[in-house]
């Protein structure tokens, strides 16, 4: 209540600067669009209040007041998106409508984009290294399989990550941060034209914290990226994108019941659980892509090209990964501008292929702490008590991964009536995977050793076509109000550790029906959506004695309601509020617990599924003076949630996790100051359970304090 009470205070004096700031009653003078436009869910530009699905577009305004060290801190907040970070790396969990939620680390079922190009792998995996986010001009979100134009394992959504385009401002800033935790920041950026023809942005960032409030927990980064633009006098733009990334992540292990009792009565996480304490991703990344957009009478081609190369130094649980991958990819777009039943119509249809190509070698731990351990079952090993470097050992297995996607997709959209608009749509996916295995030595997850006795070969072929089709309608009921409907089928393969895992693996296919109302006007807005969604051979995440594995679950079904709005009071101060209610229950589904001939069915139908809380919601309030003094505040709250398949345990989750910033600035500088988790909250990001009973919990990050300085030239 106390939290809830200064929020409020912080809102009222707000409000009354505000009020000594302007004239009395005077009329509110709107800057900016009534509402944004989106290229992210349809493929063309469209207001969101006419796209038949749910968006939310994070803007530039609301983006220039948070550190950015973290896709996080852009997304937290959207209704209906679950995303946590143990520290101030790039490292995210990341859940859209529960889709993410098997993954152990990166991002899976939800189809990141950059400036609109992939940076997803074609098996659905994302790495979020290679993203500079001090770059990120605004983020757009598609929630659920409402964008099958983007192809096949999206089922999730699509995140459309936008840069700054040198095209639209010249000049530069200089950015310098420094905080609590060794946490600091520099990045400069420049942009300007050669003849107005040729326009071009370079930029560089370095970012890095220590994160001493937890054990092994240290990143850093280097970023630098080149963008030349090229304007035609035909109007043709040529558009180029080349970055490089070297990204030091230190991957803490999880705290037992004791451990978290520790941190939470210290703030500190000084040990963790398990032997596996040097766990990280080393990385080098390195990305090019070209697009072209030219217009020919009542056609529209837009060509995009794309190669990702990344290499990584990745110690994780019983072995090292050393790793090359090489990503390629394509898009040809092509957008018919004609007439439909007497008005505008736009016909769109493409190709999509991308190849992964990757090659991994694996380690065995160096500097090993083993002790013999005796049982009937496995007789007598030396089972690795802790390791005490990540140093690469012995050479356990070389393995090469190859997934091809290719697809068609085809749209149409039109208006049936002046106030009304259709969009029909359909993508055919086909994604074949082969991975070779050659080894000599595995880890034995029920001895806790390497077993040098282990050795052989295996190949996996899998291959899998998808249909899917969509259809979407919005209609306005008035200048401020249009309302929607969706029906829409998306697809998500899984990833190649998942079927190196499980062969047996299906392609998971989540039906999504969605209605909603949208409100757009000079001082308020809202986005207010419900659906239902079946997924059938849904992969599930097992943890079993201490090891993930991967199934199919029969059916699960998750339905919700989600809802965004805010409102202006009064000349520079603006409130908001999001709601989160999500229903997601197994349907059919059968858990495997224990190994070998222990191992017994366990029928979860009927349960909820893990980690993802049945309520969510966050509070806002954001102020500006024209003097340059500027506040926000952003409070958030998780509600409990199952900590297993099993449903035999529950966290609390938190309440009103509080983030405050405070600035001031002119048209050269902007001076501000931003506390994350104010009210330095304690608590766990996630709590899990597996099916021997072992509960392990994730640490939060205490709270922090950053003074940053920019300066505009």
């Amino acid at each position: 209540m106390k939290r809830v009470i200064l929020l409020s205070m912080m809102i009222l004096i707000s409000a009354n600067q505000g009020v000594a700031g302007e004239e009395k009653k005077e009329t509110e003078k709107v800057s900016a669009e009534l509402d944004e436009v989106s290229v992210t869910a349809t493929r063309i530009e469209r207001k969101t209040k006419e796209v038949p699905a749910s968006i939310a577009v994070v803007s530039e305004e609301q983006l220039k007041d948070t550190k950015m060290f973290n896709v996080k801190e852009a997304l937290t907040g959207v209704p209906g998106v679950l995303i946590e970070s143990t520290n101030q790396g790039y490292d995210s969990r990341l859940i859209i409508r529960g889709a993410g939620l098997k993954a152990p680390y990166g991002v899976r079922e939800i189809m990141v984009l950059r400036d609109g190009v992939p940076v997803t792998d074609p098996d659905g995996f994302t790495r979020l290294d290679m993203i500079d986010t001090q770059l990120i001009e605004r983020v757009e979100i598609v929630k659920g399989p409402n964008s099958t134009m983007w192809g096949a394992n999206a089922a999730g959504g699509v995140i459309n990550i936008i840069s700054k385009n040198p095209m639209e401002r010249s000049g530069g800033h200089i950015k310098l941060g420094a905080g609590e935790f060794d946490t600091y920041n520099l990045h400069g950026s420049y942009s300007d034209d050669i003849d107005g023809k040729l326009y071009y942005n370079v930029s560089g960032s370095r970012r890095e914290s220590s994160n001493s409030w937890r054990r092994w927990n240290e990143f850093e980064t280097n970023q630098f990226s080149l963008k030349p633009y090229v304007l035609l006098s035909d109007g043709t733009s040529w558009e180029n994108n080349f970055s490089y990334s070297k990204a030091d992540l230190q991957l803490p292990g999880d705290l037992d019941e004791k451990m978290f009792e520790e941190y939470k009565n210290t703030g500190k996480a000084n040990e963790t659980e398990g032997p596996w304490q040097y766990s990280g991703r080393y990385s080098d990344s390195y990305f090019f892509s070209t697009k072209v957009t030219k217009e020919f009478g009542s056609f529209e081609f837009i060509p995009t090209a794309y190669v990702n190369y990344w290499e990584h130094h990745h110690p994780v649980t019983g072995r090292i990964n050393d790793a090359e991958t090489w990503i390629m990819g394509t898009d040809l777009q092509l957008n018919y501008n004609h007439k439909l039943a007497g008005d505008a119509a736009v016909l769109t249809t493409g190709l999509t292929v991308r190849l992964d190509d990757q090659e991994t070698d694996y380690y065995q731990y160096a500097d090993l702490n083993t002790r013999s351990i005796c049982s009937d079952r496995t007789g007598c090993n030396d089972r690795i008590i802790s390791v005490a470097s990540d140093r690469s050992g012995s050479h356990m297995e070389t393995q090469t991964r190859e997934a091809l996607l290719y697809g068609f997709f085809v749209q149409e959209s039109f208006r049936p009536v002046t106030k009304a608009l259709v969009d029909i749509g359909a993508r055919v996916d086909v994604i074949d995977f082969k991975i070779n295995s050659d080894w000599t030595s595995q880890y034995n997850w029920s001895t806790g050793s390497y077993d040098k006795t282990d050795s052989g070969s295996s190949e996996v072929t899998k291959d899998y076509t998808s249909f899917s089709p969509r259809i979407g309608a919005s209609y306005g009921l008035n200048e401020q109000l249009n309302i929607f409907a969706s029906a829409s089928t998306g697809v998500q393969s899984p990833s190649e550790g998942e079927i190196n895992d499980n062969p047996d693996l299906e392609m998971v296919e989540t039906q999504s029906y969605e209605m909603g109302l949208k409100g757009r006007s000079e001082s308020w807005k809202f986005d207010l959506s419900a659906y239902y969604s079946p997924v059938t051979n849904e992969v599930i995440k097992v943890l079993n004695s201490g090891r993930t594995e991967y199934a199919n679950a029969g059916k699960t079904l998750k339905q919700g309601l989600e809802i965004a709005g805010s409102y202006t009071l009064l000349k520079g101060l603006q409130i908001g509020a999001s709601y989160t209610y999500s229903d997601f229950t197994f349907d059919e589904f059968t858990e495997n617990v224990g190994y070998g001939r222990a191992a017994k069915a366990v029928d979860r139908s009927g349960n909820r599924l893990p980690y993802v809380p049945e309520h969510q919601y966050s509070l806002s309030a954001s102020y500006s003076h024209p003097s340059g003094f500027k506040a926000r505040v952003q409070s958030h709250s998780w509600g409990s949630y199952y900590m297993d398949n099993g449903n035999t345990e529950e966290y609390e989750g938190y309440d009103f996790v509080t983030n405050l910033m405070l600035g001031y600035e002119t048209d050269k500088y902007d001076i501000s100051l931003n506390v994350d988790n104010l009210f330095d909250d304690l608590y766990a990001v996630e709590a899990t359970k597996d099916t021997t009973g072992t509960i392990e919990y994730t640490p939060a990050a205490p709270r922090s304090i950053m003074a940053r300085f920019t300066y505009k030239f």
